[in-house]
């Protein structure tokens, strides 16, 4: 069936009606597009469609840069570029924000922030059959694997890895040896990040240098994949925190506490995860770090903070978590999110804060991700 693509939504699918008002969800399609259309999916109230032909392209709309994309899972949006693409996820949050927030009136956006797309990626999860002697990653939805002989995206040293072959098949034989394999398509998982000199594999901390901060990271924990659009970031986060003191929730390796180095604000850095706080012990070495579940360390905590910064999972914060972050009564409090169906599920519940600032970071161009930070003050 040929659908008119009314707008871009979550994961930027394409998203219309068809003949009987039914809504409908595309995949590769842009807004404004006339697309021929098939089902892979029906649900309750709605339909997953796949884009078979476009009728009415874009002006947009460009041909993918990868030999395998729609083999490979690792992109989905490769048929903009990089200004359009960040606008595009500029909209979807926007939309989110006025459909599931229930903003009346949104707050000023700053520019949304995006780079090159060539060579970005310095953090990559690789998929090996040792067996096979293959290396690569799952294609969409499917537990096959698709073996690359180079990737676009990766950073060159990781790149090459998938050329070399050797390295990855001896980390496979390791992962497989430390039952890192996943059950259900029987093939080794080696994640990699590629530092300033070297490439780990591991949990060996290298060193990464962003914004002049010096950053030890593993390749078993989070790191934003993206380094070089990482000043964006963290400027956005550093000139938008106010007061003395700070409460970094989420803090992972110190991402965001290792900015207030030297500054004389008193940090309080709170993550669950061992392997990350250990990290942000040396990233950040002034702030005071727990190693908690944040919803657990607010409810004991009963400290009064300036700002608070979260930067929860792609589930969000939830009632319990935002409830107790509102009650610290701090200033400010900045939320980056990966997600903005979450993040817009959680401003209306942080009671007496109103949104007053916010900016789009397309940090995975290639893909329907998109990263957002918004700035709330207390009313």
């Amino acid at each position: 069936m040929a659908i008119r693509i009314e707008k871009a939504v979550s994961d930027c699918l394409g998203f219309g009606h068809d003949g009987d008002g039914r809504a409908v969800f595309v995949e590769d399609a842009l807004p404004g597009e006339l697309v021929e259309c098939t089902e892979k999916e029906r649900r309750n109230g709605f339909s997953i469609m796949e884009c078979a032909e476009v009728l009415e392209p874009s002006p947009l709309r460009r041909a993918p840069y990868c030999p395998f994309y729609g083999r490979c899972g690792g992109c989905s949006f490769q048929i903009v570029d990089e200004k359009d693409s960040a606008a595009i996820k500029e909209s979807v949050v926007k939309d989110n924000l006025r459909r599931i927030a229930k903003l009346e009136e949104l707050p000023p956006f700053d520019p949304p922030a995006y780079g090159q797309a060539a060579g970005y990626r310095r953090r990559a999860r690789f998929h090996v059959d040792f067996r096979g002697r293959r290396a690569g990653f799952l294609s969409p939805s499917s537990s096959e694997l698709v073996e690359l002989p180079a990737c676009p995206l990766l950073s060159p040293r990781l790149s090459a890895l998938l050329a070399e072959g050797k390295t990855l098949y001896e980390e496979g034989r390791r992962a497989m040896f430390s039952n890192m394999v996943n059950s259900r398509t029987g093939l080794a998982e080696v994640p990699a990040f590629d530092g300033d000199d070297e490439v780990t594999f591991s949990d060996k901390a290298v060193l990464v240098t962003v914004a002049g901060i010096r950053y030890y990271v593993s390749a078993d924990v989070f790191f934003q994949s993206n380094p070089s659009l990482l000043p964006e970031l963290l400027a956005f986060v550093r000139d938008n925190a106010i007061g003395g003191s700070i409460m970094d929730l989420y803090s992972g390796v110190g991402t965001f506490s290792a900015l207030f180095e030297g500054s004389g604000r008193r940090v309080w850095a709170v993550e669950r995860d061992r392997r990350c706080l250990m990290l942000s012990r040396k990233n950040a070495p002034s702030a005071l770090s727990f190693t908690s579940d944040v919803a657990s360390w607010s409810r004991r905590s009963g400290r009064k903070v300036d700002t608070v910064i979260v930067d929860p999972p792609r589930t969000g914060l939830g009632q319990e978590s935002a409830s107790l972050i509102a009650s610290f009564g701090a200033a400010r409090i900045i939320y980056v999110s990966c997600n903005s169906v979450t993040l817009a599920r959680d401003l209306p519940l942080l009671a007496g804060y109103s949104p007053v600032k916010a900016r789009v970071f397309d940090f995975y161009p290639g893909s329907g991700h998109e990263e957002s930070a918004v700035v709330l003050d207390r009313a």
